[in-house]
C-alpha cells in the first residue's frame, strides 16, 4: 500500500458529493471525492493517503492530452518486479517511492524502462484517508 502525507487545504461539498483539497509536502495537489466525509476530517487536517498500488496508471509520452483524471504525479521508474501475470513497478517521486500493480502485458506493450519519467495517474475516488495522531 503506498502512503503519501498530506493537508487538506479545503473541502468543496454538495448535496451528493464532497472534494476534499489535499496538498502534499512534495508540493503536489491531489483531489479526493467522497460521498461521506470522516467526522473526524477538517481543513487544516494532516492526514494519511492510502492508494492501492493497482490503483495507479502509468501515462508515458503525452500526459496532457483530454483525461478526466486530474491526480497526475511525476515519476522516474527506479525498478520493476515482472510477473508473468502482473509486474510492480517501483518510482521515485517527489512525494516518496511509489508503486504500481499493472498487468504484465501492459509492463511489455508500454516498454517502460528503469530511469524513464512518466506521470502516475490516480483516480479521485481511490485515495483513502487516515487521520495522523
Amino acid at each position: 500500500m503506498n502512503q503519501i502525507q498530506a493537508k487538506v487545504e479545503g473541502i468543496k461539498s454538495d448535496a451528493f458529493f464532497n472534494i476534499v483539497h489535499l496538498g502534499v509536502n512534495c508540493e503536489a495537489r491531489l483531489k479526493l471525492l467522497k460521498t461521506e466525509l470522516p467526522q473526524w476530517l477538517g481543513v487544516g487536517d494532516t492526514v494519511e493517503c492510502h492508494i492501492a498500488e493497482a490503483a495507479l496508471s502509468i501515462c508515458k509520452g503525452d500526459h496532457n492530452s483530454d483525461v478526466s483524471i486530474e491526480n497526475r504525479i511525476d515519476a522516474t521508474v527506479t525498478g520493476v518486479q515482472k510477473g508473468d501475470v502482473l509486474s510492480e513497478v517501483r518510482f521515485d517521486t517527489q512525494c516518496g517511492e511509489l508503486k504500481s500493480l499493472i498487468t504484465t502485458d501492459a509492463y511489455e506493450r508500454m516498454e517502460i524502462e528503469n530511469g524513464e519519467h512518466v506521470v502516475l495517474l490516480l483516480k479521485a475516488v481511490d485515495i483513502k484517508l487516515a487521520p495522523i495522531l
